[in-house]
């Protein structure tokens, strides 16, 4: 089924870089067309010639099938009267409608919904084909943007090498006593006079009396020897072990509040800005 993709930019250089990537993609240019109002109405794909706001309604209000006085090919025509540059993709059927919608928003397409939301606050009613175009100096002011931005909590880890402990084995020397006793024996020879008659056996013993007889002395001493043994036991190493531990800090947000004023009754009324949505198409 044939169809038709649009997207807006801010920039001539966004609407040229999204043709040359959408030729790229296989894209025929002469089903490429991009509209502003500082060009002369075409800058690539068929038509040429100076082209008034009216014109570009029209065109617009052609390219959707809608009526002249439909609201959204106002929109159209009023982006192109601010400055911006608006391309719009013709397929003969929906099969690179994905790939050129990506081409678009990769390019820089703007959400001409929440740009409408915009000139609304500053008094937009509807696009007026009388209207002239702006200037450079008025589309930059009209475009002014405030970002929105929002800080994001990211924890993460690393290694912090703490306390420890050293283990040195050394060797000490300390005196000891201990307290043993010793035998000892001696050989002691007495010698004494003596005067008296001799025992009949000592008589018989006297024809043998040749004898030798061998005492030997003896003594005890100490003898040191050492054993070792272990009285003690030292393991070394480590144990590993996991905590959870919960982060706790503030991150910051900058919101832009959107005031609409009623002229008329000079009240007015603030509404939170939307969220950024994907260009119209």
């Amino acid at each position: 089924m044939a169809m038709t993709l649009v997207g807006i930019f801010d920039e001539a250089e966004q609407a040229r870089r999204a043709s040359a990537e959408l030729t790229s993609a296989g894209i025929e240019e002469r089903m490429i067309r991009t509209t502003a109002s500082n060009m002369g109405g075409t800058e690539t794909g068929t038509g040429s010639g100076q082209s008034s706001s009216g014109e570009h309604r029209g065109f617009f209000a052609k390219l959707f099938g809608m009526g002249q006085d439909d609201e959204q090919s106002g929109h159209y025509a009023e982006a192109v009267r601010r400055g911006s540059y608006v391309v719009t993709v013709h397929l003969d059927d929906d099969s690179h409608a994905d790939r050129v919608n990506e081409i678009l928003e990769a390019a820089g397409a703007i959400d001409v919904d929440q740009r409408v939301e915009a000139w609304k606050a500053g008094g937009y009613q509807g696009h007026d084909a009388s209207a002239p175009a702006y200037s450079q100096d008025e589309s930059a002011q009209d475009r002014q943007t405030l970002k929105v931005m929002q800080e994001e909590l990211q924890v993460g880890k690393r290694t912090v090498e703490g306390g420890g402990v050293r283990v040195r084995r050394f060797t000490t020397e300390q005196p000891v006593s201990e307290e043993v006793s010793l035998h000892e024996e001696r050989v002691i020879v007495d010698r004494r006079p003596v005067d008296r008659q001799a025992t009949p056996a000592e008589i018989e013993a006297l024809g043998k009396a040749d004898k030798d007889i061998e005492l030997r002395e003896m003594s005890e001493e100490a003898v040191v020897s050492k054993t070792a043994r272990v009285v003690e036991e030292v393991d070394i190493g480590k144990q590993a072990t996991d905590r959870n531990e919960t982060i706790q800090d503030t991150v910051r947000r900058t919101d832009v509040d959107v005031e609409r004023i009623d002229p008329a009754a000079g009240q007015s009324r603030s509404d939170q800005a939307e969220a950024p949505r994907q260009p119209q198409r």
